[in-house]
């Protein structure tokens, strides 16, 4: 399972209604500009962390009680740099091995230009996410995001008859990181979800 992960995550960062308030570390904003100390703690404080699973900044219906409620995780530069510490404290000979990899990850993901949010949600075939967008909404001004190819969808036992997950970006300078946020995903078929997501709540 380490190993996988580890292949994921360094591929990944090498390769570049009612308020909803998430707790990601201490309040603020989004970090949209991290200084040599900030990514250094935002390491060191992931190799504290046990649950690698539970780090990314989530919205939406719980996954644990409902797969198919639809919500997503904000990733953030703060967020990806814990989720690499704990990698790093879970498997430190294999970090050591691949030192090089690691440090151009954390690199990669404290220089980032662009937000990711992974939405996940529900549908009838096996190719119900693609062409999927997504938006941000702050004060009437309405971002549109990059949307990635979806993951494989994986089969549901009950309810529709697939599950999935879609990663869209957004530019940092296109929105405010710390205002109130109306987040939506457009399906290619059925209506729009939205979430109202605090972002001065998150790190």
């Amino acid at each position: 399972m380490i190993g996988s992960t580890w292949r994921r995550w360094l591929r990944g960062a090498v390769a570049g209604a009612g308020m909803v308030c998430l707790a990601a570390g201490t309040a603020g904003a989004i970090d949209v500009e991290l200084d040599a100390a900030a990514v250094k703690k935002a390491v060191e404080d992931g190799k504290q962390m046990k649950e690698v699973k539970a780090l990314p900044t989530r919205f939406g219906a719980d996954l644990s009680k409902d797969l198919c409620g639809g919500g997503g995780e904000i990733q953030t530069k703060t967020v990806g740099l814990n989720r690499l510490g704990a990698l790093i404290a879970a498997d430190p000979e294999r970090a050591e091995r691949d030192k090089d990899k690691v440090d151009d990850a954390i690199k990669k993901t404290a220089e980032s230009k662009r937000l990711k949010i992974v939405f996940d949600f529900c549908g009838d075939t096996v190719d119900f996410a693609e062409g999927s967008s997504a938006t941000l909404e702050q004060g009437g001004k309405m971002i549109k995001g990059e949307a990635a190819k979806p993951d494989k969808a994986k089969k549901n036992e009950k309810g529709p008859a697939y599950r999935g997950k879609i990663a869209v970006s957004f530019a940092y300078g296109s929105f405010d990181p710390k205002a109130p946020t109306k987040i939506t995903l457009f399906p290619p078929m059925g209506d729009a979800i939205s979430w109202e997501v605090d972002f001065s709540t998150i790190k």
